[in-house]
């Protein structure tokens, strides 16, 4: 017998009914979808049956998250979230094979996980700060630029952070064991009026890192600056410099954003140019553009136009 939409919408309800609720939690469903235009001034290759050149319309993220807290009878706040990382097409065609014996997707050249838990975690939170256990925020990254185009740190999903906050200054240590990261990292960041100032550091197996970034908006208007060091400890490793500057500016529904960032190690250097602009449509919906500019070893360029949907 098939049961209809009506009859499974009361079933699921009639159960959310059946368990006990507890006025002082609060549990928020989330997500995204992201689709994408996107292109590249890249050469065909006349050896694969792709046209690398043409545009194509892909995925940009997709993500569901679930995130729950609760006021504990000491009047901490515990707190927990789950958010699934689904950034393919349906039916897409993607190859889903086996590396290092973790299943995983291959799509446009990228390897990623399929259907992972791209971000799990709980925590404790109250007048002494913020306890987090799981995947935690970087240390590294407070002195980093929203939208940096070259990142400073990989994430962590395995491990602990404190972050406090003492007025209009703020200060995070986060930990990873040895067999997840491997990874310490510090930092603090001091905001007043439009004014901000970070910086951070973290050591991971061989690599030390370093950032520190600074930024001031007025009126609509902002500008930014982002430096940042990579310390390579292995035989034979060059050292990674980093430097950025962004500059931006909103009015009513529309942002600009153009950045330029340098990034060398040893012999090689690359730079990227890259303008967004973003418009909010209303209704948790988004329509934006980006075009990037590649120098150096890397030259050319792509883009890409994109619709966000929130909920």
């Amino acid at each position: 017998m098939k049961l209809t939409k009506t009859a499974v919408a009361l079933a699921v309800a009639a159960s959310f009914a059946a368990i006990p609720m507890t006025a002082s939690a609060t549990t928020t469903l989330s997500g995204l979808v992201q689709i994408k235009l996107q292109g590249t001034d890249e050469d065909d290759d006349p050896g694969t049956p792709e046209k690398e050149g043409d545009p194509e319309i892909a995925a940009g993220d997709v993500l569901f998250g679930i995130t729950s807290e609760h006021t504990m009878s000491n009047g901490l706040t515990g707190y927990g979230s789950v958010r699934l990382d689904l950034d393919r097409l349906s039916n897409g065609g993607t190859d889903v094979s086996v590396v290092d014996g973790t299943d995983t997707e291959v799509a446009s050249g990228n390897i990623k996980t399929a259907g992972s838990a791209d971000s799990v975690y709980v925590g404790v939170k109250g007048g002494f700060g913020d306890l987090r256990f799981g995947e935690i925020p970087l240390a590294v990254e407070y002195g980093q630029l929203s939208n940096d185009i070259y990142d400073v740190g990989a994430e962590i999903n395995g491990g602990v952070s404190y972050v406090g906050s003492f007025g209009p200054a703020s200060v995070i240590a986060n930990w990873s064991p040895g067999r997840n990261s491997d990874a310490v990292g510090v930092g603090a960041k001091f905001s007043i009026g439009g004014f901000s100032i970070g910086v951070g550091t973290e050591t991971r197996d061989d690599l030390a890192n370093t950032a520190f970034g600074a930024s001031f908006g007025y009126a609509g208007a902002s500008i930014g600056i982002h430096a940042a060091t990579k310390e390579n400890e292995g035989a034979g490793a060059d050292d990674t410099e980093i430097f950025g500057i962004k500059v931006g500016y909103g009015i009513g529904p529309v942002s600009l954003g153009l950045t330029h960032m340098t990034q060398e190690e040893g012999n090689a250097e690359e730079d990227t140019t890259r303008l967004d602009i973003v418009y909010d449509m209303g209704g948790d919906t988004e329509l934006s553009s980006r075009i990037n500019s590649f120098g150096g070893d890397a030259d050319g360029s792509d883009w890409r136009i994109q619709l966000t949907k929130f909920f």
